[in-house]
């Protein structure tokens, strides 16, 4: 019996030093990067800052000339960056002023100094950012979490928004719609030390059609996670965010509207896309379209489909 008990004795410590060991071990390999270091490899010369309530907000401002042309904002998904629609804005400058932005807490753009991430702060700063740029009347495209933030404007600034595309959008409750307040206090511990294989296979899930998570994209999503305050900002808008009842909402849109799904969507299911459909009673036009073999990168997986499809819709919108 007792060497049984030295036998555990010694396991245990030794599990002990691995755990210690990796925690510190990870805690220096996977560190915060600076927004300086990010900035030099992903910002380019074509980024631009805006302080919009205390938020230094990073966005593009691409495609035609303010004013010559209808405006459209790219708002991207929950966990990446504006640079989900590099593709999109390829084929879209040609028609439309673009606007693309990292979302607080996202990309380079980095942590809200209030700690506040709620949907209505997103809007806030959405309307804040539109008004400081000039831009009055908009276009909406919303991925995701995008979505959510993209239906929420528009039913508030009904007379800034001239149509909406919702691309898998979030919002809608669910049967297993979970609160972000039942998410423990030790994630803030466990969080950082998250390995960037766990993050790739994270990304690699959301897509129906792997061959659009590139190298190139694993490395960006994971280095940008890692922005300095980015993970603790995203604790804090997971805590904070509530699905809620966006029904009365949804139903006071007047704009007409775009859906856009991945028929293969494993996070959110394709038909949630019918359900906004008919939640939007006061659209003067719906339009469903469905992507076979997408999931939930829809504008990474099916780019030039995706966006094309958009541009028709839009100019046809905007010309009423």
């Amino acid at each position: 019996m007792r060497w049984l008990l030295r036998w555990l004795g010694r396991a245990l410590v030794l599990m002990l030093v691995l755990v210690v060991g990796y925690v510190g071990w990870a805690s220096w390999a996977w560190r915060d990067i600076p927004v300086s270091t990010l900035e030099s490899r992903y910002g380019g010369p074509d980024l631009a800052r805006a302080s919009i309530d205390g938020v230094t907000i990073r966005y593009r401002l691409q495609g035609r000339e303010p004013g010559s042309a209808p405006v459209l904002v790219l708002i991207h998904n929950h966990f990446l960056d504006m640079g989900m629609w590099d593709a999109w804005v390829a084929e879209l400058s040609p028609d439309f002023t673009l606007l693309r932005y990292d979302l607080a807490g996202h990309g380079l753009t980095g942590p809200d100094p209030g700690g506040i991430y709620t949907v209505a702060r997103d809007v806030e700063l959405l309307a804040g950012l539109l008004t400081h740029l000039q831009l009055e009347q908009v276009g909406l495209v919303g991925s995701s979490l995008g979505g959510n933030i993209a239906f929420s404007f528009a039913a508030r600034h009904p007379e800034r928004t001239r149509a909406l595309v919702l691309v898998n959008s979030g919002g809608l409750k669910r049967s297993n719609s979970r609160s972000g307040r039942q998410m423990p206090d030790w994630a803030d511990a466990v969080f950082p030390l998250v390995p960037p294989v766990a993050l790739k296979r994270f990304l690699r899930w959301m897509a129906a059609d792997k061959s659009a998570v590139t190298p190139e994209l694993e490395s960006r999503f994971v280095d940008l996670f890692r922005r300095e305050g980015n993970r603790a900002a995203e604790l804090a808008r997971l805590r904070q965010y509530e699905t809620g009842d966006p029904a009365p909402l949804v139903a006071a849109i007047r704009a007409p509207t775009l859906i856009l799904w991945g028929e293969d969507n494993p996070q959110l299911p394709a038909s949630l896309a019918q359900r906004f459909a008919e939640a939007l009673s006061s659209a003067p036009q719906v339009t469903l379209r469905l992507y076979p073999g997408a999931g939930h990168l829809l504008p990474l997986e099916r780019p030039l489909a995706s966006a094309r499809e958009t541009r028709a819709f839009l100019l046809e919108a905007v010309a009423r």
